[in-house]
């Protein structure tokens, strides 16, 4: 455990304790501040934002996990470089490493979205660089089941990656892709269209770089809008970055998004890609 990790411990466990008087916990914490040469002040102002953003030392600790998941994005950024795979990461570590600070608050996964050309390649691939490929169930908004895809680095399910499916237009385009099953278990899938402007303004082929190894990601902007709502760890991730937007970049995309095309459901037998995403469900049907 880190030196840092075990101060918020020691810290929030002197400030949880129901059964000590005030009196005690001040002198607790005048220990604390003395030992580790960190202020009173600071200390109230670290134990609340720990409380704010729901974290618990106790069973999270913040810079193991920050480690863990940057070894994580480095390893998977590696793997699919040296295969030539195209990507493009979104949300969580992106409103951090994309504005070069160090992560803050506690990351329980990564999402990114890969080209469906590259997913069979990447599935063949990936246990030669210490990752599984999993198709696992996962609820939408509905009743509906949607098939995720999900990958693990050294079986570390408390971080998994999880990958967003597309597929690129000779237009530029780019359709997202959405495969669920009903109560029925008949089969779809739901195309999110990204018209050419959406997609020069979300996503970028501008390399970026993380202890010297290449990444791509989504735009600033994109990833903005993306997280702009109520949840507490989106707001506190748009303040790490708000003041470095694209003001103008951010409103072509609202308006371009706008104009977008709706989404639309098909069945999923009717797409190319229906095979691989249901393989582990047409195996079940065969064994029957």
């Amino acid at each position: 455990m880190t030196k840092n990790d075990f101060i918020d411990i020691v810290l929030y466990n002197i400030l949880e304790q129901k059964n000590k008087s005030d009196e005690l916990k001040n002198k607790e914490l005048t220990i604390l501040s003395k030992t580790y040469n960190i202020s009173l002040q600071n200390l109230i102002e670290r134990y609340r934002w720990l409380k704010k953003m729901n974290i618990n030392p106790n069973d999270f600790h913040l810079e193991e996990n920050h480690k863990l998941i940057m070894e994580i994005f480095d390893n998977f950024n590696k793997m699919l470089n040296e295969s030539e795979i195209e990507y493009y990461y979104t949300s969580g570590i992106l409103s951090y490493l994309l504005v070069n600070k160090p992560l803050e608050r506690y990351h329980h996964d990564l999402d990114v979205f890969i080209n469906m050309n590259d997913l069979e390649k990447l599935e063949n691939i990936c246990h030669n660089y210490n990752f599984s490929f999993e198709r696992k169930n996962g609820d939408r908004s509905d009743t509906t089941k949607r098939i995720m895809l999900k990958m693990y680095y050294n079986n570390i399910i408390d971080i998994p990656i999880t990958v967003f499916m597309y597929v690129k237009n000779d237009d530029l385009s780019i359709v997202q892709k959405d495969y669920f099953t009903d109560e029925n278990n008949d089969k779809f899938v739901e195309y999110i269209y990204n018209s050419p402007e959406i997609v020069q303004l979300s996503f970028s082929d501008l390399p970026q770089y993380h202890n010297n190894i290449k990444y791509f990601a989504i735009t600033l902007e994109a990833l903005f809008l993306s997280k702009n709502g109520n949840r507490e760890k989106d707001i506190y991730d748009c303040n790490i970055f708000k003041d470095v937007l694209d003001k103008e970049k951010l409103r072509k995309l609202e308006n371009s998004l706008k104009l977008n095309l709706p989404n639309k459901i098909i069945p999923a037998e009717n797409d190319s890609f229906y095979d691989f995403i249901f393989k582990d469900h047409l195996k079940q049907k065969n064994l029957k």
